[in-house]
């Protein structure tokens, strides 16, 4: 079909989204499959080659005890799986031999799929060479040598293609639609088709697909021109439940997969899942362009150094944004210098403004407060400036943030019209709502020529299974996009940031407040005080008193030696809090943290939020097990507080003690990294750094 309605489209789409890939009721023909009852009593499905594997009918082998079927060896290593599966791992693999088939060397993976344990066999052809494993270590060693994110992604290609054959290699990262762009590529030979810079739409990869990377980080597909085999099921056990292949590797592919893959010349396939903050971040997907067959140890070595780019792209990422913040540290102690006369806030955005535009890469930096608009860097009409600070009051005084880098698709879309800006990041000042006071940045348009693999928009429908579905691109060949009306993306760090210098602002501001209205200094002093160390959310003390306080602590307690230590920690997935029950809920549920767990802090250790939804404590006079249980204390008190909407509120300690040669920057690192490691133990823990 050439020519398909938008009607027609949406419902290929739909679907092509909900088909059940998990359950595909195939396999991939290199293997065997078989499914028994918990108990391995019983055979409820086998693939249709386990037949010739065995050389009966499969009426004969649903008959067998599995114990007369399979080797003892075998039928023990089952047994063994089945422990550890129901211990929680996702899957058991082990080496095996079917002595009475033609078997001699292969390879098993077992996993649950609901109440049946899951079998599956793959031969294996050849081995690696004696020296893989010094090529592996050898192979991860140049990943951990590389000193970028880029360069990571680009060793991460060359290394699995080494490891593995794969004549093309690449990584492809999602954007925030879901299309991809293959950002790191290695090819054999020049003379392999490149897709480096390329895009692919979302559609290549649906959302259902992008979900069981979730649940199992790899998929291969061994022979792309082989027709999939069938699973039969044990008529005698028609309540068999349809399986769920997700946790294995030998899933069957659905035909509009495999005729994608024939389109691109791709004969084999391997993919494996990357994720930062467990997101799905992007693939590194593998090109056999003739065929071949990956040993499972080869596999397991290419997770292994995916793996290892992630966790050094997270030290990049670390490093990359301690630099961002080391500068804007700077810019925040120059605001706020006793040494130096107290200006008024247009004053300190003049001093301070033309080192934020190299900062946070814009073209111009502006304050708006009251009537008053003070511009750095690029011009642009303070009418505009003021109905876009009226429109963030209305729309945005809750969070007191937000951010665009599309302007034209805000309701913003006509005051910027004819200004030539395109990216918007705005932060409140919270010193006085009543001045309305924002803190603006603005980018100027980015041209972006966006190469995609095959024209996106030309799709087409087909029948399969009785539906219409999209039907995979015949052609992958270049085709340019050229995307206006952008900015470049506003950056996390970038949007923290905003806020300190934002609130160093509104300090500034309300000191300048107090030194001309000096016939109200106490009530004046008193709102400073209460700005300057209390978080206006919370109403617990906030980062700057925190800073102070570590500081003063950390000199009393070498001064007089005496224990100290910190306790961070961060609510678990807070960001799933606010995108679903919105940000007014996200901001009771920091509300009642902070007033449930004060109780719980014992009196003369200090309290305070360290900034988002992380809050620190500091414990005088604590060594590190003293404070791991006070930190568990926290913990479990955590769990009992009631929280309007959300069902249960979790969050992740890390603990770290004073040492000797700490400084504040040092300690709450420490605790930081033990926070870190929480968090990637499974979160709703406390762990310390010794």
């Amino acid at each position: 079909m050439s020519d398909i309605s938008a009607e027609q489209l949406a419902e290929a789409l739909r679907n092509c989204a909900n088909e059940p890939v998990h359950i595909p009721g195939t396999i991939q023909p290199h293997g065997y499959l078989l499914v028994f009852s918990k108990d391995l009593k019983t055979i409820l499905a086998i693939s249709e080659g386990v037949q010739r594997l065995f050389n009966l009918a499969a009426t004969d082998i649903f008959r067998c005890a599995p114990p007369d079927l399979l080797p003892a060896a075998l039928f023990e290593a089952m047994n063994n799986a089945v422990k550890r599966l129901k211990a929680g791992v996702p899957n058991w693999s082990f080496d095996c031999s079917l002595a009475k088939t033609e078997l001699n060397e292969c390879f098993c993976t077992c996993y649950l799929s609901d109440s049946v344990l899951v079998v599956e066999i793959e031969p294996v052809l050849h081995r690696p060479a004696d020296d893989y494993v010094a090529e592996i270590t050898y192979q991860l060693e140049r990943i951990r040598e590389t000193s970028s994110i880029q360069q990571t992604l680009e060793q991460l290609t060359k290394s699995v293609a080494v490891l593995t054959g794969y004549e093309r290699v690449l990584v492809y990262r999602f954007d925030n639609d879901w299309n991809g762009q293959v950002i790191a590529e290695h090819r054999d030979t020049d003379d392999i088709h490149s897709y480096l810079d390329h895009n692919f739409p979302a559609s290549d990869i649906p959302a259902q697909v992008r979900a069981l990377y979730q649940k199992n980080v790899m998929r291969e597909i061994t022979d792309a021109t082989a027709e999939p085999e069938k699973i039969i099921a044990n008529p005698d056990k028609p309540q068999a439940p349809d399986i769920d292949l997700t946790a294995g590797v030998l899933r069957g592919v659905s035909p509009i997969h495999l005729k994608y893959l024939a389109n691109m010349e791709v004969k084999r396939a391997l993919s494996v899942a990357i994720f930062e903050d467990s997101k799905l971040w992007g693939l590194l997907s593998c090109h056999g362009l003739n065929q071949s067959q990956v040993h499972p140890y080869q596999r397991q070595a290419v997770k292994a150094l995916v793996a290892v780019a992630n966790e050094r792209m997270l030290l990049q990422r670390q490093y990359a944004a301690e630099r961002f913040y080391a500068a804007t540290e700077k810019s925040r102690k120059a605001l706020l210098d006793p040494k130096k006369e107290i200006m008024a806030p247009d004053e300190l955005l003049s001093a301070e403004g033309h080192a934020w535009l190299k900062l946070f890469h814009v073209e111009t930096v502006a304050l708006v407060h009251g009537r008053q608009t003070t511009i750095i860097g690029g011009k642009c009409d303070r009418k505009v400036l003021t109905e876009a600070t009226q429109w963030l009051v209305e729309k945005h005084s809750t969070t007191g943030l937000f951010s665009t880098s599309e302007i034209a698709s805000t309701e913003l879309r006509s005051a910027f019209a004819e200004t030539g800006f395109c990216g918007l990041l705005g932060v409140a000042l919270p010193y006085d709502r009543s001045k309305d006071a924002w803190l603006l940045f603005l980018r100027k348009e980015i041209l972006e020529v966006k190469n995609w693999a095959g024209h996106p928009e030309k799709k087409q429908v087909e029948r399969y299974k009785g539906k219409d579905v999209l039907s995979p691109r015949e052609s992958f060949a270049s085709w340019q996009e050229i995307i206006n009306g952008k900015s470049s993306e506003w950056l996390r760090e970038q949007k923290q940031a905003a806020r300190f210098l934002a609130e160093d602002l509104a300090i500034g501001a309300s000191a300048y407040q107090i030194e001309q209205l000096n016939e109200k200094l106490k009530k004046a002093n008193k709102r400073l005080q209460h700005l300057v160390h209390t978080d206006a959310l919370t109403q617990i003390w906030n980062r700057y008193h925190m800073e102070q306080s570590i500081d003063e602590q950390i000199s009393a307690a070498k001064r007089y030696n005496r224990d100290l230590a910190v306790i961070i920690f961060d609510i678990d997935d807070f960001k799933g809090v606010n995108d679903t029950y919105g940000h007014d809920v996200g901001d009771s549920v920091l509300k009642n943290l902070a007033r449930g767990l004060e109780d719980v802090v014992r009196e003369g250790d200090i309290f305070g939020r360290w900034g988002g939804e992380e809050f620190l404590v500091v414990a005088i006079e604590s060594d590190l097990k003293n404070a791991t249980r006070l930190a568990e204390r926290l913990r479990e008190k955590l769990l009992s507080i009631e929280f309007p909407k959300v069902e249960k509120i979790t969050a992740s300690f890390g603990v770290a003690e004073l040492r000797e040669s700490d400084s504040r920057t040092s300690l709450v690192k420490r605790a930081d990294e033990a926070l870190y490691e929480a968090k990637n133990s499974g979160r709703d823990r406390v762990i310390s750094n010794t």
